[in-house]
């Protein structure tokens, strides 16, 4: 058993050649075009109808958060205020995250729920600038 080859009935290409068994394997992939410089950054329009592929644009810009990133680079930001910012960015998510988990009881007249912990904090903000 050990000085013998197995061979497994289908393992072996019929003497095919690397140049086209990968020929054969990219033409059966369904893998989008590899990423160049302008990857994410097109917009595809269609049937000429501008107005849904702004929409499309302005809402990409939204979630990656474009405006924040060009407000940042307009200034230096020293390491320990970057580190500050990003440690309060970071601490507010986590609180927001918080509070719409925890809910009150629903209000029987609209049947809606609010967040606790963000009632709170409205309720701590409109103390402070009333003076309290």
């Amino acid at each position: 058993m050990l000085g013998k080859a197995l061979h497994i009935k289908g393992s072996l290409p019929e003497n095919k050649s690397p140049a086209t068994m990968w020929a054969d394997k990219s033409n059966h992939s369904k893998l989008p075009p590899p990423p160049d410089t302008w990857t994410g950054r097109r917009l595809t329009v269609r049937n000429g109808d501008l107005n849904s592929a702004f929409q499309l644009l302005n809402s990409r810009i939204r979630n990656n958060n474009v405006a924040k990133e060009i407000a940042l680079t307009v200034r230096h930001e020293k390491k320990g205020d970057k580190r500050a910012r990003l440690r309060s960015e970071r601490w507010r998510k986590r609180f927001a995250d918080a509070a719409r988990r925890i809910h009150l009881p629903s209000c029987p007249r609209t049947n809606q729920t609010y967040p606790q912990v963000r009632k709170k904090v409205q309720l701590v903000s409109t103390i402070r600038r009333r003076g309290g």
